[in-house]
């Protein structure tokens, strides 16, 4: 049905699950992706049409959708002049559609596609919600904008209402507004009432600074060699507390590693000196 200025009455459907996301279906031997839609035939109401398209494109009933809402008005869009049908009585320059919103109830093994003699889709998925906006073929680009953005607050609203609620509850916890504190009048100190709920979360020790690790240092004779200051150097800087890192067990390496590294020749008058093998 065509009205006085070639536009073709039609509605769209945008059907979405449990969780916000959105059907979408590929058309039939084509590359471009839409909506459910279709055109309101005489003596039918917009509703009677979107559910009669509803089980004729995706094979769902009444009882397998919720109404959330609609489309205050209509909207239009124009086609291409290349898609504008010529030669007829009243050609049809685009689509005027009103836009409804649905929940799905059933399974998804309810959608089927092939019920019609002349299927409308092939495949569909479930989407994000404005992610039609960048998919659908260009010329349905601002209808489509118009009934997301009108439609998006009837799917939103019951979720951000529940977190708004959620939200306000636990502030309302953590600051024991149930109870307003008050004043004693036998002691003057102020007090929540006996009945209010106050929630206090446990509060964290708090840690005490340690002292400085003092490692005590044995004596070495190593005619301060190098490697075993070093050592030395280390274990102090990093705090080790067992006292066997430089034990006896450092010192006879130490030793060790002095005998193996280094010859020591001395004589009566004049100083050590120290050569490498």
């Amino acid at each position: 049905m065509i009205d006085s200025e070639g536009y073709r009455l039609n509605v769209g459907i945008i059907l979405c699950n449990e969780h916000g996301r959105l059907f979408w279906a590929r058309r039939v031997g084509q590359r471009s992706w839409q909506f459910p839609q279709g055109g309101i035939q005489r003596d039918e109401s917009p509703e009677e049409a979107m559910f009669r398209e509803l089980a004729e494109e995706i094979g769902l009933r009444p009882e397998h959708v919720q109404v959330i809402g609609c489309t205050r008005g209509w909207l239009r869009y124009r086609l291409p002049k290349h898609l504008v049908r010529q030669g007829n009585k009243q050609s049809c320059i685009g689509q005027k559609q009103v836009w409804f919103l649905l929940r799905m109830l059933g399974d998804e093994e309810e959608v089927r596609l092939d019920l019609s003699d002349h299927p409308e889709f092939d495949y569909w998925q479930w989407v994000d919600y404005w992610y039609p906006l960048r998919a659908v073929v260009w010329f349905k680009r601002q209808v489509y904008w118009q009934a997301l953005r009108e439609l998006a607050p009837l799917l939103f609203a019951g979720r951000s209402s529940r977190l708004a609620a959620t939200a306000r509850a636990t502030r309302s916890a953590q600051r024991g507004e149930e109870g307003s504190m008050r004043r004693d009048p036998s002691s003057g100190r102020m007090r929540y009432p006996a009945h209010s709920t106050r929630v206090t979360e446990p509060i964290a020790p708090v840690a005490t600074p340690q002292r400085p690790l003092i490692v005590p240092l044995r004596r070495v004779d190593t005619c301060h060699h190098p490697v075993i200051t070093r050592m030395v150097v280390s274990t102090r800087r990093f705090g080790v507390s067992d006292s066997s890192l430089i034990g006896p067990g450092l010192e006879q390496a130490g030793t060790a590693a002095l005998e193996e590294s280094c010859i020591v020749r001395s004589t009566a008058s004049g100083p050590r000196h120290w050569s490498r093998r």
